[in-house]
């Protein structure tokens, strides 16, 4: 057997060692650079077992590449590696008898190449719950690792400058949830499930010069854990891998679905439009009421019964309903808390809570909105049996998750303790559908809200007695739920919709809307999720943070409302937030409500395209391309700072321009200076910017 095996094409080589058959090599051709640059690149892959004997959960690694076998054929080639057995990680591991192949195949004009494995389970001592595949590790790019730049996709993304230093980051190590944990190896480690806490499926890692993607092409949408590594700035290096959770006892086989592994010379968008090709063959997207594209703000309504407090009764609806109307326009009431004892408590008993008042003034309540051209969304939590109901051990127990010890999932919410729910069980599955189908059947709702469904984590399920097939099987389950609902809600209403809480892109082919949030603290970056799903509708929260005070409340009310109008994104208003606002910022506000107003006729018929066409913006401001078509370009700026002098270079359209005209959040408007520049070597049209927080331009092709 040859020493080292290598797969090359114009854009890369990989280079593989034939012994032990780790990857030491990924040469980005058109740069030159080796992206390995530890000696330690990690094996191949890992699996992690269960000892049936004991039941404890072992890590088995591979013992090296026993053959390997090279095929061509036209412009594609590739490269089977065999690994015969294992052996437990550690020191002196003994040896196990799980057989893996893994299948490297390359063509002659892609920068992607396709990576899978075939396990085959042989050892009756341990069954198979997890394959890490492809494992890699020993990464930077270029001279330093300080420029490197990651795209991560915790909720609706995250884009980290040098996270070799920054995932050991105190704020990392202390994040609630994605946190970095530290091994007792010393390696920093951050790794979070797919479909939910991970909205996508896919990572990016890139500088001025090289990219590097990575993307499981698992049309089986089992739960996958998204992993990063490094070893931090005294061991600089980065690391990647994706965890399927799924079983091979003895005498099985499992095969895995496709991974893509790209060089290249973009950055993060490249990533993006590639996994969209991918996701475009496996999922649909959306078919929603065309009135939804109308809606660009909405009445959020927790403030019924939280914590034993009445704050609004059932009888309040008309009122709560006109005030949010004649304050700010909005049609789009969303009722939470108005379930027993109010909000995040006694889940899953969505009934109407006793002092709020009977299910007949709901009704009514619902009635009223709906009679005066409004509609109700009702909040459901999709996820979680609070320990104190009174059937927590007769159902909360059996619909519950359990791990490969056979425990519940335990999660706490402010003073309440939950359970986490299997979505694929079927009974809890059926309780769900029903409920929703309940509230737009009795009280007259248009939408469903399923709280927590593309929110948080999801995890392998081993409870033998649930009705799932397998482990990993949690995405599959989510995705009955949102089909078989709204199937049902829109055979009681045409107008009928589904919204969840965050992202997930193969949740959104179900879905209006997506209450999307991350935190500001850990690197958020909308943006990700929605240049590579820009028919996603996103709703952004627009409401003053009660934990800030002063000038740093103000700025993030801003910067949230601006973020909104750059993403095309529906804002979420509390009327019992606003009321706490100063005179001079719910003027902003409503200068915000007014200018996404305006710009809703541009998103309707447009494609938000994040920066790609812009080729200079002012230092402190933000810049996004929203693509017309035919029409144009519309070019949405924030200016937080209100600096003078600016000066935005955009990409010249082709063909003739109609003209160039703005306008703003102070309501000015009319034709806006221009004239035609060079930027590296490409001619463009450069606009001196007015003296505006958030400035609209449009591009009008003739």
């Amino acid at each position: 057997m040859s020493k080292e095996h290598s797969l090359r094409n114009r854009y890369y080589e990989i280079g593989i060692d034939g012994k032990s058959g780790r990857t030491i090599r990924l040469v980005n051709r058109l740069t030159g650079d080796d992206y390995l640059k530890s000696h330690d690149s990690g094996e191949m892959y890992k699996l992690y077992c269960l000892d049936l004997e004991t039941g404890e959960r072992v890590e088995v690694v591979p013992e090296g590449a026993a053959s390997a076998k090279e095929e061509a054929a036209g412009d594609r080639s590739l490269l089977t590696l065999c690994f015969e057995g294992g052996r437990l990680a550690g020191a002196g591991g003994k040896s196990v008898k799980i057989n893996a192949s893994v299948r490297i195949e390359t063509s002659d004009d892609d920068p992607e190449s396709l990576w899978a494995i075939e396990i085959s389970n042989q050892d009756e001592r341990y069954e198979v719950v997890e394959a890490l595949f492809p494992y890699f590790r020993g990464f930077y790019l270029g001279k330093t690792w300080e420029d490197d730049v990651i795209i991560y996709p915790h909720h609706a993304g995250e884009r980290t400058l040098a996270p070799v230093r920054e995932y050991t980051s105190e704020r990392y190590l202390n994040f609630g949830r994605g946190a970095t944990t530290l091994g007792q190896d010393g390696v920093f480690s951050r790794e979070i499930n797919y479909c939910g806490l991970a909205s996508m499926n896919w990572m990016y890692y890139y500088d001025d010069d090289n990219g590097f993607y990575l993307a499981s092409y698992d049309k089986d949408f089992l739960v996958t854990g998204v992993r990063v590594e490094t070893g931090g700035p005294d061991d600089p290096w980065m690391g990647w891998g994706l965890r399927k959770y799924v079983t091979c006892g003895q005498g099985e086989v499992w095969k895995s679905n496709p991974t893509g592994v790209a060089l290249t010379t973009d950055d993060w968008h490249w990533g993006a439009r590639r996994y969209r090709k991918w996701i475009d063959g496996v999922i649909e997207m959306p078919d929603n009421p065309e009135y939804l594209q109308d809606e660009t703000i909405l009445n959020q309504c927790y403030n019924f019964k939280r914590n034993g407090v009445i704050f609004n009764r059932f009888s309040d609806i008309p009122s709560m309903y006109d005030a949010g109307k004649q304050e700010y326009g909005m049609r789009h009431m969303f009722i939470a808390s108005w379930n027993r004892s109010g909000f995040d408590q006694d889940y899953p008993e969505y009934q109407p809570d006793m002092e709020l008042g009977t299910p007949w003034q709901l009704a009514k309540g619902c009635s009223y909105v709906n009679e005066n051209d409004g509609f109700v969304t009702f909040y459901i939590n999709s996820r979680i049996f609070h320990v104190k109901s009174d059937f927590f051990n007769t159902l909360g127990k059996k619909w519950a998750m359990k791990d490969h010890a056979g425990e519940m999932y335990h999660e706490v919410y402010g003073p309440h303790e939950f359970v986490v729910l299997c979505p694929s069980n079927k009974e809890w599955q059926d309780y769900l559908i029903e409920m929703g189908t309940w509230m737009v059947s009795s009280h007259g709702a248009t939408g469903i809200y399923l709280d927590q469904l593309g929110s948080a984590e999801p995890f392998p399920c081993y409870d033998p007695d649930h009705t799932h097939d397998d482990i990993g099987r949690f995405n599959q389950g989510y995705l009955r739920v949102l089909r078989e609902l709204l199937a049902r809600i829109r055979g009681i209403n045409d107008d009928a919709f589904l919204m969840i809480e965050n992202c997930g892109d193969i949740y959104g082919s179900y879905v209006w809307g997506s209450l999307t949030w991350n935190g500001e603290d850990y690197d958020e970056f909308y943006n990700v999720f929605k240049y590579t799903f820009p028919e996603y509708v996103q709703v952004n929260m627009c409401n003053p943070k009660r934990h800030l005070e002063g000038e740093e409340r103000v700025q993030r009310l801003h910067r949230d409302l601006n973020r909104a109008l750059l993403l095309g994104s529906v804002f979420w208003v509390g009327l019992d937030k606003t009321v706490t606002l100063e005179a001079e910022d719910h003027e902003y506000l409503k200068a915000a409500i007014a200018m996404r107003n305006k710009l809703n006729l541009f998103f309707k018929k447009g494609t938000f395209a994040d920066d790609e066409g812009i080729a200079e913006k002012p230092e402190g401001m933000d810049a996004v391309r929203w693509s017309l078509g035919e029409g144009g370009d519309l070019y949405v700026i924030s200016n937080p700072r209100r600096a003078a002098g600016g000066c935005l270079a955009v990409a010249l359209p082709d063909g003739p321009i109609r003209g160039i005209r703005y306008f703003d959040i102070d309501g000015n408007e009319g034709p806006i200076e221009h004239e035609q520049g060079m930027r590296q070597g490409a001619e463009v049209i450069e606009i001196l910017l007015p003296v505006s927080e958030v400035t609209a331009i449009l591009v009008e092709k003739a």
